[in-house]
């Protein structure tokens, strides 16, 4: 080995990481994608097929809040070790939201 040189890994694509499985695979990230474009689409269709909006919009919510949940634990990668910060500031910040929400429904 000459001199200075340090020992680089081969397979860079995975290096850094103890499973060797890096972000998480592909295939999830894919099936996480496609789901999130099907509700996307089901939200569409029920708006532009005219249902009540007493149907449409709690389940436009639900879609939206299982939309954001993949988005959080797929893409953000906040179920791996070492995202416990990052978590408390999203979970800090949508409670202040909901609050600040909250107080703009009701306020008087």
């Amino acid at each position: 080995m000459v001199e200075g040189m340090t020992n680089v890994p081969t397979n860079t694509r995975n290096a850094g990481t103890e499973s060797g499985t890096g972000h998480g695979s592909v295939r999830k990230h894919v099936i996480s994608f496609v789901i999130m474009i099907l509700f996307t689409v089901i939200a569409f269709a029920m708006v532009g097929a005219g249902m009540s909006p007493t149907v449409v919009i709690p389940v436009i919510l639900a879609l939206a809040v299982i939309q954001v949940i993949l988005q959080l634990w797929d893409f953000m990668h906040l179920n791996q070790k070492g995202h416990s910060v990052p978590t408390l500031f999203i979970a800090s910040g949508a409670f202040l939201g909901l609050i600040f929400v909250l107080v703009l429904v009701l306020w008087p």
